[in-house]
Parts: C-alpha cells; structure tokens; sequence
C-alpha cells in the first residue's frame, strides 16, 4: 500500500512526541509519534524522511565519524574494527559505519520490526541482525556475541537514567561481549542537566577492577532539530575498555 508521511502542524512537542501522519493512497490517515518505533519501522522510508531529511539527525555520522577518529589515533587499522551497533533500529546507525571504513559485525534492537525494517531496506549491511534484549541475554547468546570477536561497540542512543534513555547497565553488557581491547562511542543528553552516568566506576563495577578505562573524546554537536528549527544537542563519547588477560 503506497503512503505519503509529514509532520502535523504543531506547537512545540516534546521530543520523542512530535506527531507524523500518514496518508495512505485507501483515503485513511494514520497519525504515530515519533517515538512509536515498531510501527515507524514497518513503514519503508518514513523513518529517515522524517527524522534525517526533514529533522536533520546528524548522530549516526556523527558518531561513527569519532569512533574512527579514535581509532586513528590510536593507530588502528579502520578496517580492522568489528563493531557492536546497538539500538541500531532500521540500521542507518550501521550504514554509518560503513560509510566510516568500520565493519558492523552484529546489529541488535529490542524491538522485533527494526529487524525487519534493516532486513528490508539494508539487506547484507550486517553479519548478522538480532533482537535482544541485552539485559536477559541466555549463555548461548553471550557465547554467539562474543565469538564475533568485536572490538568496538556503537550505540547511537542517549545514554542514562531517565525513562526514554539506554541504562547504562545496557551498554556495560554488551561491551563485557567486546574484546579485550575495544572502544566505546555512545551518546549523553547534556540538555538534562545532569551529569553523564557513564563513570570510570560504573565501567569498572561492570567490567571488574582488572578493567583500565579511559575517556578519549567528548563531543558536543547538533543530533537534530525540533520541528520549530531549534537545535537539539548531545554529546558524542567514546571511552577506550582494556581488561586484564
């Protein structure tokens, strides 16, 4: 069925509440929030209509774009990075990183039609695309992750305690799946107020004390813009994990 999708004229939503309505060729509208992922994702092409051309989202690049600078600087071959893209929803996140000279070795995300959706519109972009939820991983799972043999984990959602973010638990998990040597890049909503919770303790409780942690970049940078045309920041960072043995 062919559709046509557009923001509602509106004040000044929340984000994540912005309202998108969708006109499909039988004469029905359907009206979603942005933030309504499973449904966004079985429409082709209305999530990157909305939030990348008309919104503007910039994190994707963005966030790839540090990710391979680190790696430069550490003088690691871009080639050679095995990432982890977590949250990777319709898998703009992984095309990124490719864009950037990475490999996105494993795509996850809890909700089952951004499978479909990268699937769909991304077909070989990924080794393999799974929807997880990382908190309830079986030992099996662990093991399939782990053996990708990664070396850097993306995640290109914010980051922290608030109720729309990623726990930071989340992305202690799935980088305990990473290497012994590996890089983290990640995004934290500084227009909250409150400080980043991603510690060297948080890491290291997480990881274990043997784990050496170390902050490379912290980049403040326009995500996107509200529908009104203010812009709305984060900031990119990445940390590098080193464990013991």
């Amino acid at each position: 069925m062919a559709f046509t999708a557009e923001l509602a004229e509106q004040a000044d939503p929340a984000i994540g509440q912005e309202i998108i309505q969708v006109r499909h060729d039988d004469g029905h509208t359907e009206e979603l929030r942005l933030h309504d992922y499973e449904r966004l994702y079985a429409l082709p092409g209305v999530y990157e209509q909305i939030v990348h051309e008309r919104l503007g989202c910039r994190s994707p690049a963005e966030l790839a774009g540090m990710l391979g600078d680190a790696a430069d600087g550490l003088g690691w071959d871009r080639g050679a990075m095995r990432v982890l893209d977590i949250a990777a929803g319709n898998g703009i996140s992984g095309e990124a990183l490719r864009a950037a000279g990475m490999h996105p070795v494993l795509g996850t995300d809890i909700v089952p039609s951004a499978r479909e959706a990268a699937l769909r519109d991304r077909p070989g972009l990924y080794d393999q695309y799974l929807t997880l939820d990382l908190l309830a991983l079986t030992d099996e799972d662990r093991a399939a992750i782990s053996a990708l043999g990664a070396n850097a984990l993306s995640c290109v959602a914010p980051v922290g305690a608030h109720g729309s973010e990623l726990p930071a638990r989340v992305l202690v998990t799935a980088a305990s799946l990473l290497g012994p040597d590996a890089l983290v890049v990640y995004m934290h909503d500084p227009q909250r107020g409150v400080p980043d919770v991603m510690t060297t303790e948080v890491w290291t409780s997480g990881l274990g004390a043997g784990t050496e942690v170390q902050e490379l970049a912290r980049r403040r940078y326009v995500h996107r813009y509200t529908v009104n045309g203010a812009p709305f920041e984060m900031d990119g960072v990445v940390w590098r994990l080193r464990r013991a043995g």
